[in-house]
């Protein structure tokens, strides 16, 4: 086995794995398992030098498997997370994820 194959099972047998780091939550009414990361998003936000007080306080920064979701996640899109609707204010992508912040202050 290769390196890129060695993580990409370590994406599905940890990173996403529910008994190690990942959560469920239901996206769009599907059950998904996500890594939800706020410590990081607060990281960006200091990095960017924004108060407090602009940041929403249900921001919420995850990670979830492109495989897991019927579509392309794109900023300025609503979706629905745990019953709530929210917009989409920044996505990242990779080769097998997207990393997506929900709900944060645009400045």
């Amino acid at each position: 086995m290769g390196f890129k194959e060695q993580l990409l099972d370590d994406l599905d047998a940890v990173f996403f794995n529910p008994e190690e780091f990942a959560e469920s939550h239901t996206i769009n009414g599907a059950e998904v398992d996500i890594v939800v990361d706020n410590d990081k998003l607060a990281e960006m936000y200091i990095s960017k030098e924004t108060h407090t007080e602009e940041l929403f306080t249900d921001a919420i920064m995850f990670y979830v498997r492109k495989k897991d979701l019927d579509f392309e996640p794109v900023p300025g899109q609503y979706l629905d997370f745990d019953g709530r609707g929210m917009l989409i204010s920044d996505v990242k992508t990779d080769d097998e994820s997207y990393t997506i912040v929900l709900g944060a202050n645009e400045s």
